[in-house]
């Protein structure tokens, strides 16, 4: 894959607008008005990126994926949160819409709502209170829990819910949203798998079975993510979005999204992309003619201009991502090439690093001995 800067490191920002406008676009021709591209927008890409929030705070106590690659400067950092997790309700919504379109009404016999009233929202916030209290065991409840939190206050407030329309008999709207997360999360790892600036996962228990960087029972997740998702905009279309609500809830929204981004770089980013003038590794020569060469960053580099223990190096810092700043600490040890790091132990790995999450260190220990594996033929 040809990589120029700086448009590799926007690569899923640039696909995920692509195809939200492109849907969008789609949905104006069929209806006559675009559903997410309206005087909304702002409000609905703000709350998007305050929902899509929730779930990073979430993770701070899960553990469930970290972030490698990213921009060294804050500025760039920051705005790249901001305009990745804005796309998320607009992805989700849109191809909702669209599904709808274009996919025949399915009617099943009207379901009784019995206690969903009472038990809905107790029963989500029992769910997050597990997956917080037992991170380990019950991981997937983040993801099930405000389902039932939002969808059960939309239905007590009569704004229009999932339980509605299978009361009614309808099971139209939960396909389409169970298929548009389900499409959508394809997409997300799909564009994810090969970005520099990416997520990688680390869920307990199935570290082995991925599709692209997603373990393959988590794409069911994305079924319930899309739920959760249109219940959430339920929310919006009928709570948030009228004009006297709608500017202390996008400040309330920014205020929480702009504590979470501080978080996520303190706990949840692993390593930057780093500049060519930081990689010590480099001799003055070639560090000279990569900036007369107006290579910025160590991606763009191309190894073969490299003698073998630079390319060493700087294979090792982008093993997986792993970074500058790891880098050194294991060149502190002694450990300068990926065959090096395949030979150490996870407990060995995780001292030299200074990391105590044990799956992060089996990724960085797997990924060196499957190079290892594929390079000994």
């Amino acid at each position: 894959m040809k990589r120029i800067e700086p448009f590799m490191y926007q690569f899923y920002i640039m696909a995920w607008w692509s195809y939200i406008i492109f849907v969008d676009a789609l949905l104006a021709l069929k209806t006559g008005r675009h559903h997410v591209f309206n005087r909304r927008f702002f409000s609905l890409a703000i709350m998007s990126v305050a929902f899509w929030c929730l779930f990073e705070l979430l993770n701070l106590r899960l553990k469930n994926w970290f972030y490698i690659g990213l921009p060294s400067s804050p500025a760039l950092r920051f705005g790249g949160y901001y305009l990745a997790y804005a796309t998320v309700i607009p992805a989700i919504y849109a191809t909702e819409r669209l599904l709808a379109l274009l996919l025949p009404e399915v009617r099943i016999k009207g379901l009784s709502p019995g206690n969903y009233r009472t038990y809905a929202v107790p029963l989500g916030l029992l769910f997050l209170v597990l997956s917080l209290v037992f991170p380990l065991q019950c991981f997937g409840l983040a993801w099930v829990f405000l389902a039932f939190i939002v969808d059960g206050y939309n239905f007590r407030k009569g704004y229009g819910s999932f339980m509605d329309d299978l009361e009614r008999g309808s099971l139209k709207r939960v396909v389409t949203s169970a298929l548009a997360g389900m499409i959508c999360g394809l997409l997300w790892e799909f564009w994810n798998y090969r970005s520099v600036a990416k997520w990688v996962y680390t869920v307990p228990f199935f570290e082995d079975l991925k599709i692209f960087e997603m373990p393959a029972p988590g794409y069911l997740g994305f079924a319930l993510f899309g739920l959760e998702t249109i219940a959430f905009v339920n929310l919006l279309e009928k709570g948030l979005f009228p004009r006297k609500a709608r500017f202390a809830a996008s400040l309330l929204a920014l205020i929480l999204s702009f504590c979470t981004f501080s978080l996520i770089d303190r706990y949840t980013v692993f390593s930057y992309t780093a500049p060519v003038e930081r990689l010590t590794f480099l001799s003055g020569a070639t560090r000279a003619a990569l900036e007369r060469e107006e290579v910025r960053t160590s991606y763009a580099i191309d190894p073969r201009a490299l003698n073998g223990q630079e390319r060493q190096a700087l294979c090792l810092m982008h093993l997986r991502g792993l970074g500058l700043a790891n880098l050194e600490k294991l060149q502190a040890h002694g450990i300068s090439s990926i065959g090096r790091l395949a030979a150490l132990s996870q407990e060995q790995l995780s001292s030299f690093m200074g990391e105590e999450n044990m799956r992060r260190v089996r990724i960085y220990l797997g990924a060196a001995r499957e190079h290892q594996r594929v390079h000994a033929y």
